[in-house]
């Protein structure tokens, strides 16, 4: 698991499904989807530094001490809509919000790695 392009691959699988998913108005599997997209993209930045984490505490601290204060917040952001997509039904504002927090974070680590991530980016 504390392979940084296996953590990148799926991450960019699944932002591609997350997109696909909102296009299809299938607005509860956004706030899935664009929740494992982030843990991935975490996953992938310890990987480079060899380390590993395999719970949400682990993630969220590591987030709070590596990521600026916006990155933090927008990665909240999706990670509170999860739920809210979940469980109270399909909400196509809030999936829209969530899919501008995930540009927001996508950006963020496409310069942090120097890589490409998100292939329907200009």
């Amino acid at each position: 698991m504390g392979n940084f392009e296996k953590h990148l691959n799926i991450t960019k699988e699944k932002l591609k499904v997350t997109r696909k998913s909102f296009l299809n108005k299938d607005n509860t599997g956004v706030g899935d989807l664009a929740t494992k997209v982030v843990e991935q993209l975490i996953e992938a930045d310890m990987a480079r530094k060899g380390e590993h984490s395999g719970d949400h505490k682990s993630r969220h601290d590591y987030s709070n001490r590596e990521y600026p204060r916006q990155v933090n917040e927008a990665m909240r952001k999706i990670w509170f809509a999860y739920g809210d997509l979940g469980y109270d039904g399909a909400n196509g504002n809030r999936a829209k919000k969530v899919m501008e927090n995930l540009a927001k974070v996508v950006k963020f680590f496409e310069e942090r790695f120097g890589e490409k991530i998100d292939e329907q980016s200009a």
